[in-house]
């Protein structure tokens, strides 16, 4: 199956670096998310995860949309605060990856409309990073991948136990950070993400 992965900026770099080299070639695509770090560590990050092995393609960047830009990085992820930055940023730059999260059909649709090349929506299941609101379910997954036609990546709280389902509620892909992160055997998991395994 489709899937991303997400940087957890709750826990330290070099721990993320040592679950990385575990698991990196079954990465399709790693989102890079670390909203609080200063641009020179993020660059210094950036710079490690390509020694690591990852092409620019195949690393987003969120939220530091002109630092994505300036390194050259295979795309931007927005938040849904930036929405009103999608066309422009698709415009300047069609060939970068651009998606944003969402958290509504109206969200989404906009999205779609501005030229977005996929969304993630969510959260879908409950999560321990979203403790106080409880997982939006299959049925909203299921509203948002039906009534559009950019391709709608389910996140939050999904796992190998639960990715086909999201699939099977119209999802293109899945997008998952504690499911690798607290594995205990990560490229095991990264696997089995790839194959679509339960």
């Amino acid at each position: 199956m489709k899937w991303h992965l997400i940087t957890d900026e709750q826990i330290p770099f070099h721990i993320q670096v040592r679950t990385l080299k575990q698991c990196a070639k079954e990465v399709e695509l790693l989102h890079v998310r670390n909203q609080h770090a200063s641009l020179q560590r993020l660059r210094q990050q950036i710079e490690h995860l390509l020694r690591l092995g990852f092409t620019k393609q195949q690393l987003i960047l969120n939220y530091h949309t002109e630092a994505a830009i300036a390194w050259g990085l295979g795309g931007i992820h927005l938040k849904e605060t930036q929405l009103d930055q999608l066309h422009d940023l698709k415009k300047a730059h069609p060939t970068m990856t651009i998606g944003a999260s969402v958290h509504d059909l109206d969200a989404a649709q906009y999205c779609e409309d501005q030229g977005a090349d996929y969304v993630y929506a969510g959260h879908i299941f409950d999560t321990p990073s979203k403790q106080d609101t409880p997982g939006r379910g299959l049925d909203f997954l299921q509203n948002i991948a039906s009534n559009g036609l950019v391709p709608v990546y389910a996140i939050g709280g999904v796992t190998t136990h639960n990715a086909t389902q999201c699939l099977e509620a119209g999802a293109h892909g899945v997008a998952v950070m504690s499911a690798i992160w607290q594995s205990n055997s990560p490229k095991t998991t990264a696997r089995q993400f790839t194959k679509g395994d339960q």
